[in-house]
């Protein structure tokens, strides 16, 4: 027994060394291969041959019977098949095996249907997607595959572009935001109410949501409009289009698209901004003279020819003797019936029998149209005796009636007392002041007309009429009540004069607080059909209604508008409602230009869905109902002033943010607070600031002021500046997973804000630009005001003196004495310049030195490598004239620019190459004698075929940016804006973009006719100059840089490219 486990023991140990699997019996290591255990290595099994368990390599299955000569044996499965291919065999490259289809036997195809959201086999990143049925069945890869039903996302498309069109891209298919599927003006698919049309072309073909399309010629009804408005403005609304009745596309009184010659001018705002051809429309300011006019008939009546507009001389618009549009203060008043319908200004008119003409007052109460030329001239009578009594004649002069023995003969009660001879007796107004009233006290006797002259006549006259105006009762003078508001300012409840006459409470609506009206008597009354507690309530109503529709629509009742939002950006535009200092308010999604809004209409309407806008906020859409109580009301106004508004001061409130959403979203307010960091990207064409108040003390960036990205250089809007927000919304947006509200108060227009406390302004550079001429430059809008016309305000070293000045935004030219070529001047300003706020220029920053003009050279910017190691970027300018570059400046971006280099006094031929340095190593310096001045011998980094200048400390950011070269004097010799395609560009770039654009050194000048922005067709980044190609970071000397690829500088995209480096050597 012991010897059997001996044996057996030295058999097993036998099996391992020999790597043989044992098993069967004692005497036989196995007798089936099922007796062989443990797991073979990959590719062998184990098989019992002669009792023994051996390897053998795994065996190929086979087919039994033997398969055709176009089939293969598929022994995956363990058992021969006999397949048309498989997914190693059958196929000859670069067909692949499609394993599923011929009921599994499987097809050779160009590709096959292998993933879900990648690549499918046989296909590339650039058409991922196989379509088995294609190609005769062989199949085809595609860019994508119409798969998914109605608005869902399609094979190899995504959210943004979520139908695949398969006809496009010579059949590989495209992916679409929209789908033009729909038959005339129906709903095309990934395509809104709002916006129903699909425009295919937009987008560089990936398509865009319209509301019409510009698709018929001439004046038939492009797609989305109808016959009452035909044509499609494909620039307005967003570049969205709106549908017109006509389009302003002729130059000056030409025929406009939709119209007719008999009113062949467009008027785009009328018909609520459907517009309307009209004969004129009134155009032009005060007396100027009118789209469709000529000189002699300068006015267009807007309300003539049946609202199509009529050309006048003068229109009567003033009320009662004022002065009427087109005509003076000696001819005050409007005949319109006069020279054939046109109009024509008179002294006096014709129309009454029984009281006083108009123009006209007793006693010279009668107007002789014929006199002065037809202009009329007010008179006691005329020549037929009118204005005369019994047996009185009219004397020549037509100023008394004559013949009268005693008063009772006069009984005219104009002139009532008989004045006797000599040379006649005739009946005048006085002869003495006890024949005058209190309000003409005087008796004037030259004339014996009633009068005045002075206020103190009229003072001492009884009563409260104690000022004397003397422009009116024929300019004899008549004492009133006031002049102007200054002399009702002693009654506090009737502080405005009424048109020279007396103080009343309110001229309009806008005298009054808000839920009151300016009544006929003027003054302040409530407003029955106001009941702000209920419009309130139905505000709060919507605030909190889910998005969607709503069903029923609810209805707004006398809300009223307090702000309009401008389209900026990508933001929508529309208008805030309110209805109490306190809130609620509400946003409304819809252009105000839309109803022909104003701030301060009291307003009612019907919403009909709520539209949870990006950022988070929820907005009232689909607006029906819409009309228009009342206007006028001051609801900018705070709300514990008089008249009192809805805007509430919010400064020292601490919850701005954290109770953002129940408490002020949306809200009208005024704030006065800190600029407390440097600008931020906020949204599309917005910048924000981290601002502080005395609520909210420590600056975040989630409580920022929001404005448009043209005002920070409006309002030379820097960190420290103290600023006021006299009305404006607070918005909000919401962002993360974890969500975080950020407040924002809003401005959208300059009047909006005030700053002061702001840094004084400093003198940056001063350069000749002539050997009479230097232009200082400063880092903030200076006040024209404050500046003297003599130049005394600033003085100069080597005797130089200055006697002419010109103030320009940041830059003042002064006028010189002759400079000597190449001197060394300083220029000291006076802190009696001061900018915009108030803040004068002060020392040490009010000098700056320059040198005696010099002819300037001409560069042009040719290479630049932004993406350096260690900020060691550089940029290469080639110079196209002769001249010194002393002075000049490179800069990244022109809004809130960064100096990148500033150059050395040097002079260049024309032809030579600068390259600049940015953060050279310590101790570099500038060659100012020639480019060979410090060779690269000895200065690895420079090229001895150019001069070499170091740049500051500061390199260039590799995102979407300009860079801007100026001249001493600040003018932009040349600049390119370069778009980076991948990441989010900064705010600030469109801006930047548009500046370089509005100078004349880029195009195109616009796109498409509107701004450039990152939504319109083309975009803002189309249209640069890409450099998305470069190296994101690291680069050196010998990687790819963008440069100058054309000849000729055509300030466009296209004179640029990506390759290979040509630093310090001509290219192209």
């Amino acid at each position: 027994m012991l010897k059997r486990n001996w044996l057996h023991a030295l058999a097993v140990m036998a099996c391992a060394l020999t790597l043989t699997a044992c098993g069967g019996s004692d005497d036989n290591e196995c007798t089936t291969t099922s007796d062989c255990k443990g797991t073979p290595p990959s590719g062998q099994v184990y098989q019992c041959i002669n009792n023994t368990c051996q390897l053998r390599p795994v065996p190929t299955p086979t087919c039994s019977p033997e398969c055709a000569s176009n089939e293969v044996c598929d022994g995956s499965s363990g058992t021969g098949v006999c397949k048309t291919c498989t997914a190693t065999q059958g196929c000859t490259s670069p067909l692949v095996c499609d394993t599923a289809a011929n009921g599994g036997k499987g097809v050779c195809r160009a590709c096959s249907d292998t993933s879900n959201n990648g690549t499918d086999q046989g296909c590339s990143a650039a058409a991922p997607v196989c379509d088995p049925a294609g190609n005769n069945g062989v199949g085809v890869c595609k860019a994508c595959q119409d798969t998914a039903s109605g608005g869902a996302v399609d094979s190899g498309c995504s959210v943004s572009t979520p139908m695949c069109n398969p006809a496009a891209n010579n059949g590989a298919g495209l992916c679409t935001a929209c789908v033009d599927s729909a038959e005339g003006n129906g709903q095309d698919l990934g395509c809104s109410t709002s916006s129903p049309v699909c425009d295919p072309t937009s987008a560089s073909g990936v398509g865009a949501c319209k509301t019409c399309l510009d698709s018929a010629t001439g004046t038939d009804t492009d797609t989305g409009c109808t016959a009452a408005a035909p044509l499609c403005n494909t620039s307005a609304n967003g570049g969205r289009g709106v549908c017109t009745a006509c389009r302003d596309t002729a130059t000056g009184t030409g025929t406009d698209s939709g119209c007719a010659d008999t009113a062949p001018i467009c008027d785009p705002t009328a018909n609520n901004g459907a517009g309307a051809c009209k004969s004129c429309v009134d155009s032009a300011t005060g007396t100027g003279t009118d789209t469709g006019c000529g000189a002699t008939t300068p006015l267009c009546d807007a309300t003539g020819n049946n609202g199509a507009g009529a050309c006048k001389a003068c229109l009567d618009n003033a009320t009662g003797t004022g002065t009427d549009l087109g005509c003076t203060s000696l001819a005050a008043l409007c005949d319109p019936a006069a020279a054939s319908g046109v109009g024509a200004c008179r002294a006096c008119l014709n129309t009454s029998s029984s009281s006083a003409d108009l123009g006209c007052s007793a006693p010279t109460d009668i107007c002789d149209t014929a006199a002065n030329n037809s202009v009329g001239a007010c008179k006691v009578c005329l020549g037929d005796n009118e204005g005369c009594s019994g047996n009185q004649t009219c004397n020549a002069a037509g100023t008394a009636c004559e013949g009268c023995a005693d008063d009772s003969e006069c009984s005219n009660p104009s002139t009532p007392v008989c004045k006797p001879p000599p040379p006649v007796s005739i009946c005048v107004e006085c002869t003495t002041n006890a024949n005058c009233a209190a309000t003409r006290p005087v008796c004037d006797s030259a004339t014996n007309f009633c009068g005045c002259t002075s206020d103190e006549q009229c003072a001492s006259a009884p009563g409260n009429t104690d000022y004397c105006d003397t422009t009116v009762n024929n300019s004899r003078g008549q004492c009133t009540e006031c002049l102007t508001d200054a002399h009702c300012a002693g009654n506090p409840s009737r502080k405005f004069c009424d048109n020279r006459m007396a103080c009343i409470q309110c001229r309009g609506n806008a005298d009054c607080s808000v839920g009151q009206v300016c009544n006929a008597s003027k003054s302040c009354q409530a407003d029955p059909a106001v009941d702000p507690a209920a419009t309130s309530a139905q505000i709060q109503a919507f605030l909190d209604a889910p998005v969607g529709t709503l069903t029923p629509p609810l209805t707004i009742s006398n809300g009223f508008v307090t702000y309009i939002k401008p389209l900026v950006g990508t933001d929508d535009a529309g208008f805030f409602v309110q209805a109490q200092p306190d809130g609620p308010a509400m946003f409304v999604a819809v252009d105000a230009t839309t109803h022909q809004l104003q701030v301060g209409d009291r307003i009612t309407f019907s919403v009909g869905a709520v539209t949870a806008l990006s950022g988070g906020l929820e907005a009232a859409t689909s607006i029906t109902n819409l009309t228009i109580g009342s206007r006028g009301h001051p609801v900018q106004n705070l709300n514990t002033a008089t008249p009192a508004g809805l805007a509430a001061d919010r400064s020292s409130a601490s919850d701005l943010q954290t109770n953002v959403i129940a408490g002020y979203e949306s809200e009208l307010v005024r704030l006065t607070g800190t600029i407390a960091s440097a600008l931020n990207a906020s949204g599309t064409g917005h910048v924000g600031y981290n601002i502080t108040t005395a609520g909210m003390t420590t600056a975040a960036g989630t409580f920022r002021l929001r404005v448009p990205d043209t005002f920070p250089d409006a309002l030379d809007i820097v960190q420290t500046c103290n600023f006021t927000l006299k009305a404006g919304p607070v918005w909000r947006f919401t962002s993360g997973t974890t969500p975080v509200n950020q407040s924002q108060p809003s401005a959208y227009y300059v009047s909006d804000l005030t700053f002061f406390g702001c840094p004084a302004p400093k003198v940056l550079t001063a350069a000749a630009r002539s050997l009479t001429q230097v232009v200082l430059t400063f880092d903030r809008r200076i006040d024209p005001s404050t500046v003297l016309s003599n130049g005394s305000q600033f003085t100069f070293s080597n005797g130089l003196t200055a006697s002419a000045v010109q103030v320009t935004a940041r830059q003042i030219s002064l006028t010189t004495s002759e400079q000597t070529a190449g001197a060394d001047y300083t220029v000291t300003v006076a802190d009696t310049v001061k900018d915009l706020n108030g803040t004068g220029v002060a020392a040490p920053t009010n000098t700056a030195t320059f040198r005696g003009y010099r002819v300037p050279a001409t560069l042009r910017i040719s290479e630049v490598g932004p993406t350096m190691a260690s900020n060691a970027d550089m940029v290469e300018l080639v110079a196209v004239t002769a001249g010194t570059v002393d002075g000049f400046l490179l800069q990244q971006d022109i809004n809130s620019p960064v100096t990148l280099s500033t150059f050395p006094n040097a002079s260049v031929a024309a032809g030579d190459i600068i390259v600049v340095h940015i953060a050279p190593p310590a101790g570099y310096a500038s060659e100012t004698t020639g480019k060979a001045q410090f060779p690269a011998s000895a200065t690895p980094i420079n090229y001895d075929t150019a001069w070499d200048f170091a740049g500051g400390t500061t390199g260039i950011t590799y995102s979407s940016r300009l860079i801007v070269l100026k001249d001493s004097a600040g003018t932009i010799q040349d600049a390119v804006p370069f778009a980076n395609t991948t990441g989010t560009p900064p705010a600030a770039f469109v801006g930047n973009l548009q500046a370089l654009q509005a100078a004349g050194q880029w195009l195109p000048a616009d796109c498409g006719g509107n701004p450039c922005t990152f939504t319109t067709v083309p975009s803002a980044l189309d249209v640069a100059a890409d450099w998305t190609g470069l190296p994101s970071s690291n680069a050196d000397r010998t990687s790819n840089t963008v440069r100058r690829i054309t000849a000729n500088d055509t300030n466009m995209r296209a004179d640029w490219g990506v390759g290979a480096p040509t630093w310090g050597a001509p290219n192209p």
